[in-house]
């Protein structure tokens, strides 16, 4: 996932996809949109504005929710992945939606609207003394609390674009909490994903071997 505004590559299509890796390992690949695409017009970007982290994860958690009558979905054995403001998407997921997500790769993530660079983040969110709700709202450190499921967390020490700092803030919040998670960190990265050897290891371990990991106590 990306899942932030003016992601184009979100823009629903009707066409034929290259074959996703991913299934190639047996997973029902998905693809999700939410209100954060273009070209819907202003009425419905209006409606992510001052709101990010919130209306567009709502969307993508219905999106899937829509799956769960489906023969061939097991809803309880769902992952979700991205890199920058698809690890923000993962991350987010998973913590606000523990129903819908149950693991979780969140490579690189601006865990807070605080943190971000002002070009970007007041575009869509104003100034975090006119918009405190929003800020908070949208903060994944708020809601570390509510980990249920598998998540994975990396970072690059050397990333100029998302701070390191992002990663370490949620992953206090989260041992404070009392939460068991992983971490990967690439040294001397940049703004970059975790190994995707790696990622489809976590994936398969917890979703496939030992899915029993996923019934975490609420």
């Amino acid at each position: 996932m990306y899942g932030g505004p003016a992601a184009a590559n979100n823009v629903p299509t009707e066409n034929f996809a290259t074959p996703s890796p991913t299934a190639e390992y047996g997973f029902l690949v998905v693809s999700l949109s939410s209100r954060a695409m273009p070209g819907m017009g202003k009425r419905v970007l209006d409606s992510i504005y001052l709101k990010l982290g919130v209306t567009e994860m709502d969307d993508m958690a219905e999106g899937i929710k829509a799956l769960w009558n489906r023969p061939y979905f097991d809803k309880a054995r769902v992952g979700i992945y991205g890199t920058s403001y698809g690890g923000y998407t993962s991350a987010m997921e998973i913590l606000r939606h523990p129903d819908v997500f149950t693991a979780a790769s969140a490579s690189s993530p601006p865990t807070s609207w605080y943190n971000y660079d002002s070009i970007y983040t007041e575009r869509y969110m104003w100034i975090p003394e006119g918009n405190k709700e929003g800020y908070e709202a949208g903060s994944a450190m708020n809601f570390a609390k509510d980990l249920r499921g598998r998540l994975l967390i990396y970072y690059g020490t050397a990333d100029n674009n998302v701070h390191p700092n992002n990663s370490m803030q949620l992953i206090r919040a989260l041992q404070t909490a009392g939460k068991s998670f992983e971490v990967q960190v690439g040294p001397d990265q940049g703004h970059s994903g975790v190994n995707n050897q790696h990622m489809m290891e976590f994936f398969i371990e917890n979703l496939v071997v030992h899915p029993e990991r996923l019934l975490a106590p609420k």
